[in-house]
């Protein structure tokens, strides 16, 4: 067994060092199959390398070919040019994921700020093939259809604002086939339908979140569209990979901070949530081959053993994909990589996409909060203490360093939260209805 056979035995894709916009990358091209060169464009958009700008990525080469293709007018001095490409780096790097991609440079992965179809690279796939993973098994039921639907229609939308801005830059350039799901066949191995089901199945209640996620969208702009899709979609990427990793016991809660104080026991134990289900990731695949779940056991084969150490596993790639998927997808805090301990905290955005995901699409429809609370634990496993029976819950799940006060200001503090985001309101005291729009509430 080599190691891309374990991660696709495992989790179906390649575990890596992912960026939402690396995914988003990956599940488009799964959609659409096309990718542009875009190989002018890449050449303005890089402004710095870690072995400096070579060969025509040079400003003075990049100039002279702008010129010679009639990109650039002649009043576009060199100082003018070397403005724009900061103004496009600016734009199309927005996730820090675009690197140099044609020779002499040899990139791990780049990947454009995600707006259109024409921003889609087939360089180097950087996301362990996860998008084609995801699309696979949203293919395979109707509610899952629909939220592919949803997505092609995104990709096929008119240009936006980006590519408005590149425009010059995107000319020419005809589609081509990529061909992912063969590659995907090729480097990890063929999806059997029946696994394709049996995760289908699975993974029906987050599906299910994604449909109203979509249908929550329709007066979004294009951009926040994409940007709350791809996190629902991270959501339940990372709901797969916790009901698959936790193999040995129940799939663990996320206990969210909302109070903000960071001596108190919310924060305490969420760092020690956040630590714990760091572990059981990290220790998957060893409770995985002790279940039997691979069809060669990884471990007995020292298919991981360390380099150098070869009495020693490293999975160190594990802990470290779950904890950037967490940070960057806006489920965990600092963001800061020399603070060890970090803790489950909600980007803005992060916490809209899933309230969008559990509320009806009719925005004059409000749930109550208790109702909010049982929805988001059950859907994506995102505690608050606000639910009924939650700290029993918490208790079951081991965690006892706190009493029910502490998790009722937690609870407060994340109304509060949903109020600030219009997502929530009190027309009475201890009534607190949440809705897409409380608007339509009142």
């Amino acid at each position: 067994m080599t190691k891309k056979q374990a991660h696709y035995e495992a989790f179906g894709y390649e575990p890596s060092r992912m960026k939402p916009a690396h995914f988003a990358s990956g599940f488009f091209l799964a959609l659409t199959d096309q990718t542009y060169t875009n190989e002018l464009l890449n050449k303005v958009a890089v402004t710095k390398s870690n072995r400096g700008l070579l060969e025509d990525y040079k400003p003075e080469a990049l100039v002279e070919r702008l010129r010679d293709d009639m990109r650039i007018g002649p009043g576009m001095t060199q100082a003018k040019v070397e403005l724009l490409r900061v103004q496009v780096n600016g734009i199309v790097n927005n996730d820090a994921a675009m690197y140099p991609a044609f020779p002499p440079y040899r990139p791990k992965g780049n990947d454009y700020t995600f707006f259109s179809r024409r921003m889609l690279t087939r360089e180097n796939r950087t996301d362990g093939y996860a998008g084609q993973f995801v699309a696979s098994v949203l293919e395979q039921s109707k509610s899952g259809r629909r939220v592919l639907e949803f997505g092609r229609s995104l990709a096929q939308e008119s240009d936006g604002m980006l590519e408005r801005f590149v425009a010059p830059l995107l000319q020419g350039e005809e589609a081509q086939e990529w061909g992912l799901a063969e590659r995907y066949e090729n480097e990890l191995g063929v999806l059997d339908p029946a696994r394709l089901g049996d995760v289908s199945t699975a993974m029906s209640a987050q599906t299910e979140a994604l449909v109203r996620l979509c249908g929550n969208l329709v007066d979004y702009s294009h951009y926040r569209r994409v940007r709350y899709f791809v996190l629902g979609l991270l959501a339940w990427l990372v709901s797969h990979m916790l009901r698959t990793a936790s193999v040995q016991g129940m799939e663990p809660l996320l206990l969210f901070d909302f109070v903000g104080d960071r001596a108190g026991p919310i924060r305490s134990q969420s760092r020690t949530c956040y630590a714990r289900v760091r572990e059981i990731v990290r220790g998957a695949y060893v409770d995985l081959a002790s279940a039997g779940r691979f069809s060669e056991d990884p471990i007995a084969a020292r298919v991981f053993a360390r380099r150098n150490r070869e009495d020693e596993d490293d999975f160190r790639f594990l802990e470290q994909h779950f904890g950037d998927l967490a940070l960057r997808m806006g489920y965990a805090q600092p963001r800061a990589s020399r603070v060890p301990q970090k803790h489950f905290e909600f980007q803005p955005d992060t916490l809209r996409a899933l309230m969008l995901s559990i509320l009806d699409h009719d925005a004059a429809t409000a749930i109550t909060f208790d109702d909010v609370c049982a929805e988001l634990r059950t859907t994506w496993g995102v505690v608050a203490g606000g639910g009924e029976g939650e700290p029993e819950i918490l208790r079951q799940h081991g965690y006892f360093g706190f009493d029910e006060s502490d998790l009722r200001m937690n609870a407060v503090a994340f109304g509060e939260r949903l109020a600030e985001l219009n997502l929530a309101v009190e027309p009475s005291d201890g009534l607190v209805l949440c809705s897409r729009d409380v608007g339509e509430v009142l």
